[in-house]
């Protein structure tokens, strides 16, 4: 029976890089490449053909700053009655400067997080019964937050509120995606649901797209962050074996860094279950869920 995995933001780095890993383990697997661009989805996805010409590909259209267009997406993902086997939640900006999204929320944690929450969660009813769910974070989480309090979901979801937390979108995103994962995995187990569910750190890549000013990666800084870099082909794998590899197929929930061999503690913060629970509560409403969906 072919296996349907959803990668979002497919169409460059670590997204193109799991996609075509994956769909090089042979015609079992089947590609969703969810892209915001779809001319620049057709291209990766004939960058794959040329190399894994019987690849099995389909693009649809998706941009995980908006909620209507993640609904869209999904309902585009429902007319093609395929059951879905996989998910990996990949897509992401980063910087800085943050602006609100016509949902009027943080256009990082929209498009990093919340976008990513209300596809899983309309998703998860689609999926077989022991699928699997990666989602893509970051050792920004903890580099950048260390002794950091929360701030409070209602301070992270709208710019604007606080100016420092702003600053900070990024990393905060990015911890909101481990915390998911482990609320997810805890709701999935006490619903005697078998979906496994884990979450990655890719590492630094210098060669994608969220690395924007390359320039600055001379040799001594490079030499500086020798120890968090990574490269979208080996995370690519790592991704790969989560969604693939048997040993993979039950959980509980676990955080890697940049290699499926290296399952490692996440922050402090991202294990605070109140948190975890304040996030989801908060996430259910803001994206319109009440349990019936």
């Amino acid at each position: 029976m072919t296996k349907t995995v959803i990668v979002t933001g497919a169409n460059s780095g670590l997204g193109f890089e799991t996609t075509k890993q994956i769909v090089a383990k042979g015609s079992d697997y089947q590609l969703v490449m969810a892209c915001r661009n779809m001319k620049k989805a057709a291209v990766a996805r004939q960058k794959i053909l040329q190399t894994i010409p019987d690849a099995n590909i389909i693009c649809l259209e998706l941009d995980t700053s908006s909620l209507a267009k993640v609904r869209a997406f999904v309902v585009a993902f429902r007319k093609l009655n395929i059951p879905l086997y996989g998910l990996v939640c990949n897509a992401g900006v980063g910087g800085k400067t943050v602006h609100q999204t016509q949902d009027g929320f943080n256009n990082i944690f929209e498009t990093n997080y919340l976008g990513h929450f209300l596809l899983t969660q309309l998703l998860v009813p689609l999926m077989e019964v022991k699928g699997r769910i990666v989602t893509v974070s970051s050792e920004r989480h903890d580099a950048l937050l260390k002794g950091v309090t929360w701030p409070g979901v209602n301070i992270l979801a709208y710019s604007g509120v606080n100016p420092q937390v702003d600053g900070q979108s990024y990393p905060f995103s990015k911890l909101c995606m481990i915390l998911f994962a482990y609320e997810l995995d805890q709701r999935l187990r006490a619903n005697g649901q078998q979906i496994a569910v884990n979450s990655v750190n890719p590492g630094l890549m210098t060669e994608t797209g969220l690395a924007k000013n390359k320039s600055r990666f001379t040799p001594t800084v490079l030499s500086q962050f020798a120890g968090i870099i990574g490269t979208a082909k080996d995370s690519g794998k790592m991704i790969t074996d989560l969604i693939t590899a048997d040993k993979f197929a039950a959980g509980p929930v676990r955080y890697f860094d940049r290699s499926s061999d290296k399952p490692v503690p996440s922050s402090n913060l991202s294990y605070d279950e109140q948190v975890q629970d304040e996030l989801w509560n908060f996430s259910m409403e803001a994206v319109g869920l009440k349990g019936n969906e």
